[in-house]
């Protein structure tokens, strides 16, 4: 806003200047021609014309030295008055973009002098203290649900386990209680990962620590092996690789990230699992990218071919969030790839 005044500005001042120059030389021409009149003074044509040029030359000088000196003026003064005037906005701008909704904090803004500021501060702090409380009202709804849910969920888990060791039920009865109790496993373990994430929102995973990275990554695989159902996985780990973080979250993350690519990998295909001192990546084969818009999102599925519980990958997000580091999906020559950058 300000350079488009100033370009204005700059513009009405060089027509201003431009109409200024001949005005002046008529002027200062007809009171010179009067005082020549006065006192019977007669000049040759020659010395006319070198008096009219010295003439125009000194008031063109002098004009375009006045006119840079009252624009230079002008610049300055604009600039230091709208520094000062608009200070309390660009302070009000710089703590709404430093603003985090996950982080627990409120916005304080400086009181000033200007009342429009002062109306525009007052009006935001209304609407973050709203967007704040409505996000911790979800956020305990959520996490008191999980809880809430966790008790009779097993409870039902455990009848059904209960009911399929009655020998008096049919073949068609038994297969109609495991497939409930397949249903029921899948909504525990959302409600698991529900509840995890609340507690990772809520900031419960305070402690930290520095941890060689390539341990737990390890311990994961090991634990995986199982799993593998005819897939290989080819692990290039460097022994050291120190992060500082939870234990728990940095397994959690490992897992999600391993559980997907075996998800999206078929029988007989190899997993590649590289960590560097600042960067892990886990790629497999794939003929299809995903769908990398949906694919951090809770609840949503990135793949119609293999759907998981559509919490996975957001929880990877969540805990690469907390500690600053970059998670990032890529398919480039038939290979997913996901990558984490400490």
């Amino acid at each position: 806003m300000l350079n488009k005044s100033l370009k204005r500005f700059t513009v009405y001042a060089g027509i201003v200047l431009a109409c200024s120059i001949p005005v002046y030389y008529l002027a200062i021409r007809e009171l010179w021609q009067y005082e020549l009149d006065e006192h019977n003074i007669i000049l040759t044509a020659e010395a006319g014309r070198e008096d009219s040029y010295l003439i125009i030359g000194a008031i063109t000088l002098l004009t375009v030295f006045f006119f840079a000196l009252i624009l230079v003026g002008f610049v300055w003064l604009n600039r230091k008055i709208s520094s000062r005037l608009w200070r309390p906005f660009y302070q009000t701008l710089e703590k709404i973009k430093a603003f985090d909704l996950t982080s627990n904090t409120t916005v304080h803004f400086e009181p000033g002098n200007v009342i429009e500021f002062e109306e525009l501060n007052t009006s935001i702090n209304k609407l973050l203290e709203s967007n704040i409380a409505a996000f911790r009202q979800q956020k305990e709804f959520t996490e008191n649900a999980s809880h809430e849910l966790q008790t009779p969920l097993a409870i039902v888990q455990s009848k059904l386990d209960l009911l399929l060791q009655d020998g008096a039920l049919s073949s068609a009865q038994s297969q109609i209680i495991e497939e409930t109790n397949n249903a029921l496993s899948r909504v525990s373990r959302i409600n698991k990962n529900l509840l995890l994430l609340a507690k990772i929102e809520n900031q419960q995973f305070l402690d930290k620590q520095q941890i060689n990275i390539s341990e737990p990554l390890q311990e994961v695989l090991d634990l995986l092996s199982d799993l593998l159902e005819g897939r290989t996985i080819e692990a290039n780990i460097n022994p050291i690789c120190i992060v500082e973080g939870n234990r728990i979250l940095i397994e959690i993350m490992l897992t999600n990230l391993l559980m997907n690519s075996l998800r999206h990998t078929e029988p007989g295909v190899k997993i590649m699992v590289y960590l560097s001192v600042a960067e892990l990546i886990i790629s497999n084969q794939g003929n299809y990218p995903l769908d990398a818009v949906k694919l951090f999102r809770r609840f949503s599925t990135a793949s119609g071919q293999t759907p998981g519980s559509g919490l996975g990958l957001s929880i990877v997000e969540q805990i690469c969030s907390r500690y600053g580091w970059a998670v990032e999906y890529k398919f480039t020559e038939q290979q997913h790839q996901f990558s984490v950058r400490f």
